[in-house]
Order: structure tokens, then C-alpha cells, then sequence
């Protein structure tokens, strides 16, 4: 059995082959699985046999216009199983030619996505609720944090965050059993959500510890007069198995004001200081972060104004972290990342940098540096005889800057850099903000010869098809769902039907935040073709970098007793 052969029948893909007529001339093993036909069920019988009717005149006039075009489609479309169930799949459609050069026929390819589809409202819920109480969980926070922070800076309102902290809460728990801590934690929520309004948003950060926002035109007044009623609520006793159960709680708040952006670490992290200064001073009370906000201000104006003086004294540089293809072990592509070296401060993060330079407008000239130093750094190792391309991160400003692609071809004219050694990363809730203008952009970076890759791929696109859309060559697997592998049955599900996505519409899957080997061997095993993290490589200086890496991490047998539980139950 040739190994295109074995690859046709044991794929996950479902796989047929149809004549012009559109009769089925062969199928594969999975197409039965998928669809409930057996082969001899669907041999010479047309492939509108399969038809949903969900997709009108038009939807199957526009897939032919675009195969009779350009040899291929792909995108979604509903389907119906032999017993009648209507599923969806993600389906490409390629064109098969005769030895002389005649179209013979169509090869059909497709994924069912129905999992993903069913699965979608319930995994999210999970994903961003806590179980025990139902309250959303800090992974929703961080995401409505920073965009109620947003609409603050536009309304110029203001917005006040309550960080509550029950007192004396492990000898509860202690003394009834978790149990009555559980119970205890879900009416302790349902009062603090009782003395709020509907439009305040109340979540479980961890253990015994809320958060409360209160977003509007509220005043510091109005926030004393919330925390003070919340203390007082919680000073009642709660009545749990019979027992009736007396606690307190320290609350820190953190404010801002639509004159100022903060962060929402920094906002959670100001509530959380001022609540341990209310629980010092004997608990059952709040407390502001007054006298921490005042001097976060006066830091981020000092950052804006010391970002504006980096790139005249060179206080940036370039790290680049190595990717390994699975195939071969061998490191052929970095990604470069900013750091920022200041002469007082010392080494800045980029979380700290870059959403100032975003701010600032200085994302822009930021980031025409750092394409042109990866440039210039390929070639070097482009006349060393080591080709490796450079991802570059790309913001939405410089994406949208109408002078972005003709900066990058005068970058690669002037460094001689051939373009396929460069690549631009984006992430895919920036691009289907702009939808047609980022289509434009892309394609002339495609025309160019620059490779396209869709960074923290899982976390932003409301359809699949969307990837159609796009001139794209690779999808980078959101370091959130790697991190999960080990533990989560539905992230290895997912990751695996992206990476089979990815390959039925001939991208390159890059699977970024490699941290166990456990991560590693499962990303193999699943066809993954390019694997980066901290176990692998950090990001170095260039000049660390050695271009002849040893090959990663050796693989563990997967078939071994503690590995096995990966495979059999993807």
C-alpha cells in the first residue's frame, strides 16, 4: 500500500472522488463514518445526495464560478447524514486533470465541524464561568475589563473596581468541611449580585474572592456608598445544613477616570493591594488605592514620555525565538520580539510598552524598526549560508497605515532580502475587524512573496469560513489551548480539527507556548508542523542564537502508560 493510499483510508478527512457528472467514483473510510453511507450505497449516485438544502441557487452558483475559475473552492456548508441529521463541514473541492492537461473529474474533501459547532456555546460558557457558582471567571474578566476600560476612555466616564475578600474564611471551611465552604461561597454570591444593580458585573477571581465593576458616570461617593452597603450585607448571617454562619469581608478599590488609561492588570492589582491594607487594619472595611493610582499615572506619563526618546538612543532591540519543524527536529524559522533596555528603568516589559505606543501613535515608527532590523538580521544569516525566516508581529495602526506595504517592499529592497524569508503575524480578531481593507493589504504582501500567519488562531473568528477570505499560509495555535493539552479533552479535539483544517486548505499550523513533553509529543502525533515554547528555546539576542541547534526534546514512546490517555482519547 503506497503511502498516499494509506494517508486516502486513514484519514480523518472524509474523502470522495466524483466524475464531470458529479457521480461518486470512490470514498473513503472516514466519508462513511462521517455521512453514514456505506460505499456501495453511494457508488454512481450523484453528490447532491448528500444535499442539506440550507444553500440556495446562489451559494452553489458562486462555489462553481469559483472552481471552474480557479480549479478549487473551499468554505462551509451543510450537509445531511444517511438517517437525516443535517451536520456542518468545513469542505474543500479540488479539480482532477487528465495527462492532458483535460478536467477529468472532482476530489472532495472534508471535515465535520459539527462538534465544534454544538460544543461552541457550551464550551464557551465553560470557558469564562465558574462552576460552582456560575459567576463569569477571571479568563471573562480580563476580556470585559479591558473593554469596559475602553468604552471609559471614549464616554469620558468613569469606572470603579470593588476587589472583596471574605475574612476568615479557611476556619469555616475547616471546621464544616468543604461542603459547607462551597454552599457558603454560592449564597455569598447571589448576595453580593442581590445588592447590585443588573448592569454591574460580579466575578469569581478565586478561592473566596470577587471582583465587582461598576461602570458609568458613577463618582467616588456613589462607589463608598456600594462598598459600604456590600459590608453590611455581608455581615448578615448566612444560614447553611443548620448552621448559621457569621463573616466579614476587606474590599480594595481601584478607580479610573476617562482622562487616563489603565490597565486591566493594573486595576486589578491596585484593588488587590488596597484590599490586604483594608485586612491589615482589622478587616470588615475598604479601602482606595489613592495613593498606588497616583503613582501609575505619573509612571505612565513618564513611559510615554521616555518611549518617544528609545528609538533616537537605541534602546531597543531584538530578541528572536527559535520554531522547530516536527518532521525533521530542525529549527529553520525564529520570531522576533521587541525589548525595550532603559538606562534607569532597566529591561520594560512589552506589556507595559506597547499599549502606550498603540496610545501613543509611536506603534507605528516602532514597528517600521523592528521589520526593518529582522530584515537586515535574515540577511546576515541569509550570507552566513543559515536561511531562516522571521515572523514580525504587525499591530492594527501599521496594518491600517496606507504607507505599510510599500515601507516593507523598500525594507527588502534595501536590505536585498528575499520576501519569502519574511513573515507577517496577525492576529485574526484584528483582522476581521476591517474585513475587505485587510484583504487588500494581505493580498499585496502575498503578491510580494511575504508569508501571512494568523497568530493566537482559536480566540476570534465568529465563522470558519472567514479563512477563505484570506490570503493566509499559516494558522499559530493560541498558546491557551496548548497549555490545556494534558488536561482538557476538548482543546485536543479542537486543536486537532484545526490542524486538519489547516492542511485540507494547504496551510501550516504553528502550535506556540511549548512548555511539557508531554504538549510536544501530542502536537507530533497530530500532524502539527512547527512547534515553539520555553522548552524548546527562549528568545535570545542574535547574537545567542545558535543557528545549529540541537534537535529538541527527543520523543517519549506515545504508546507508554503515560501517554497513552493523549491518544486514545483524541
Amino acid at each position: 500500500m503506497s503511502a498516499a493510499h494509506s494517508f486516502y483510508e486513514n484519514s480523518s478527512l472524509g474523502m470522495m472522488k466524483c466524475n464531470l457528472d458529479m457521480e461518486i467514483l470512490e470514498v473513503n473510510k472516514s466519508f462513511t463514518d462521517i455521512t453514514g453511507y456505506q460505499e456501495d450505497e453511494v457508488i454512481n449516485q450523484k453528490t447532491n445526495l448528500l444535499s442539506s438544502g440550507k444553500q440556495d441557487s446562489i451559494f452553489y452558483k458562486n462555489m462553481w464560478s469559483s472552481i471552474n475559475n480557479s480549479g478549487t473552492w473551499s468554505g462551509e456548508i451543510w450537509n445531511r447524514r444517511k438517517g437525516g441529521e443535517i451536520y456542518p463541514e468545513l469542505l474543500v473541492i479540488n479539480t482532477v486533470f487528465s495527462p492532458d492537461k483535460s478536467i477529468s473529474g472532482y476530489i472532495g474533501v472534508f471535515l465535520d465541524i459539527s462538534f465544534i459547532k454544538s460544543n461552541g456555546c457550551e464550551l464557551g460558557y465553560l470557558a469564562h464561568h465558574d462552576p460552582l457558582t456560575g459567576l463569569p471567571n477571571r479568563f471573562f474578566l480580563n476580556t470585559y475589563l479591558e473593554n469596559a476600560i475602553d468604552r471609559v476612555m471614549r464616554n469620558n466616564t468613569g469606572l470603579s473596581l470593588l476587589f472583596i475578600d471574605l475574612d476568615q474564611f479557611k476556619p469555616i471551611n475547616d471546621s464544616f468541611g468543604h461542603h459547607v465552604g462551597d454552599k457558603l461561597l454560592t449564597k455569598v454570591s447571589k448576595r453580593i449580585i442581590s445588592n447590585l444593580r443588573d448592569s454591574d458585573v460580579v466575578v469569581r477571581w478565586g478561592g473566596d474572592e470577587y471582583i465587582v465593576i461598576l461602570e458609568s458616570d458613577e463618582k467616588i461617593e456613589d462607589t463608598s456608598l456600594v462598598a459600604n452597603k456590600l459590608i453590611s450585607a455581608l455581615e448578615k448571617p448566612f444560614i447553611i445544613d443548620n448552621h448559621e454562619i457569621y463573616i466579614s469581608s476587606s474590599i480594595g478599590i481601584s478607580r479610573t477616570e476617562g482622562f487616563v488609561k489603565q490597565k486591566a492588570e493594573d486595576m486589578i492589582q491596585n484593588a488587590d493591594t488596597a484590599m490586604y491594607k483594608a485586612k491589615k487594619n482589622g478587616g470588615n472595611q475598604y479601602r482606595f488605592h489613592n495613593d498606588l493610582m497616583i503613582k501609575l499615572l505619573k509612571h505612565q506619563t513618564y513611559l510615554k514620555t521616555e518611549l518617544r526618546k528609545a528609538l533616537r538612543n537605541n534602546e531597543f532591540e531584538l530578541h528572536y525565538q527559535p520554531k522547530f519543524n516536527t518532521k525533521n527536529e530542525i529549527c529553520s524559522e525564529v520570531e522576533a520580539l521587541i525589548r525595550w533596555h532603559h538606562p534607569d528603568l532597566g529591561t520594560v516589559p512589552p506589556n507595559d510598552f506597547i499599549p502606550l505606543a498603540e496610545e501613543t501613535g509611536l506603534i507605528t515608527s516602532i514597528g517600521e524598526w523592528v521589520i526593518r532590523m529582522a530584515c537586515q538580521q535574515a540577511k546576515i544569516w541569509l550570507d552566513e549560508g543559515s536561511p531562516m525566516q522571521i515572523a514580525v508581529n504587525v499591530s492594527a495602526k501599521q496594518l491600517s497605515d496606507i504607507n505599510f506595504c510599500s515601507d516593507i517592499k523598500k525594507v527588502l529592497e534595501k536590505t536585498n532580502l528575499p520576501p519569502y524569508l519574511l513573515e507577517i503575524e496577525l492576529t485574526e480578531s484584528l483582522l476581521i475587524n476591517n474585513v475587505s481593507s485587510n484583504i487588500k493589504v494581505l493580498n499585496e504582501l502575498g503578491e510580494m512573496g511575504i508569508s501571512i500567519a494568523i497568530d493566537d488562531f482559536g480566540t476570534g473568528f465568529s465563522s470558519l469560513s472567514y479563512l477563505t477570505s484570506f490570503p493566509v499560509n499559516k494558522l499559530k495555535i493560541d498558546r491557551a489551548f496548548v497549555q490545556k493539552i494534558s488536561s482538557d479533552k476538548a482543546d485536543r479535539r479542537l486543536i486537532k480539527a484545526i490542524v486538519s483544517l489547516a492542511h485540507s486548505l494547504s496551510l501550516s499550523v504553528v502550535a506556540e507556548g511549548i512548555e511539557t513533553v508531554k504538549q510536544l509529543n501530542y502536537l507530533k502525533f497530530i500532524g502539527c508542523d512547527t512547534v515553539q515554547g520555553f522548552l524548546l528555546a527562549k528568545p535570545v539576542p542574535a547574537d545567542d542564537l545558535d543557528l545549529k541547534l540541537p534537535k529538541f526534546h527527543p520523543f517519549i514512546d506515545l504508546k507508554n502508560s503515560q501517554n497513552s490517555h493523549l491518544v486514545s482519547n483524541c
